[in-house]
Order: C-alpha cells, then sequence, then structure tokens
C-alpha cells in the first residue's frame, strides 16, 4: 500500500498594498514551479501568459471584487482583466508560498532591549603576567 498525498491549497493572505485580499490556490508541481520561477515557455508562450494561464488552472477561489462592490470569477478572462500589479502580488505570493519562503516579520516586530553596558575594568596586566 502507497502513499496518496492529498493536492496542497494555500490560502494567501495579503498584509501590504492589497490588504484584505485572499486567495486559494492549489500547489504547483517542481516543474510548473521552476517554470514560474524562471518565466520561460516550452510552447512558444510569452512567460507571462504561460504564468496568467498557470495561475488561472490552479486559482480555486479569491475574495476579489470590482468597483461595484460584485465579486470577480476566479478564470483566466477575469485574471486578464485584472491590474497587472495585482496580477504579479498574487503570483509572487504563491511562488514564496510553495517554494517555503516565508512572509517577512512585520514592521513592528520588537528587536528587544539593547544590552546593558558595563565597563569593564581595563587595568594593565603586572609584569609576571606579560611575559
Amino acid at each position: 500500500m502507497g502513499y496518496k498525498r492529498n493536492p496542497k491549497v494555500y490560502h494567501l493572505k495579503f498584509q501590504d498594498e492589497y490588504d484584505g485580499l485572499e486567495v486559494m490556490v492549489r500547489s504547483l508541481s517542481m516543474g510548473q514551479l521552476i517554470k514560474a520561477r524562471s518565466g520561460k515557455s516550452d510552447d512558444g508562450k510569452d512567460g507571462t501568459e504561460e504564468l496568467i494561464e498557470l495561475l488561472a488552472e490552479r486559482l480555486v477561489s479569491w475574495n476579489l471584487e470590482d468597483e461595484d462592490g460584485m465579486p470577480v470569477p476566479p478564470t483566466l478572462e477575469a485574471i486578464k482583466g485584472e491590474d497587472n500589479d495585482l496580477v504579479f502580488a498574487i503570483i509572487n505570493h504563491w511562488t514564496d508560498a510553495v517554494s517555503g519562503v516565508k512572509a517577512p516579520l512585520p514592521e513592528s516586530s520588537p528587536s528587544g532591549e539593547p544590552s546593558p553596558v558595563e565597563s569593564i575594568p581595563m587595568v594593565p596586566l603586572s609584569e609576571s603576567l606579560a611575559s
């Protein structure tokens, strides 16, 4: 009896320019991740086009709404209609999650207390120890 893996779904939460955006997207195979990171295409397509199609294929859901407050469907056509900065932010967040890159610490992360400075007595060595 072998091991059967369950496809992983990443829950991406944005806390930057797209604060509040949440995206559910399935994992990538190692080959897909390598292609996504390299931006190269095997079938003559532009690397960006292939990335967008890969995102559309793996996208489960998102909470994206249009200007009227209506949900935007998680489809290839909808992705193509979105701002490129938003789409690339999703792709970067997704590929970072898949490859195990941890999110940076929040800016408010405390650095701790400074070490207390104690003066170390500076006395010359005795002549018997100096040699």
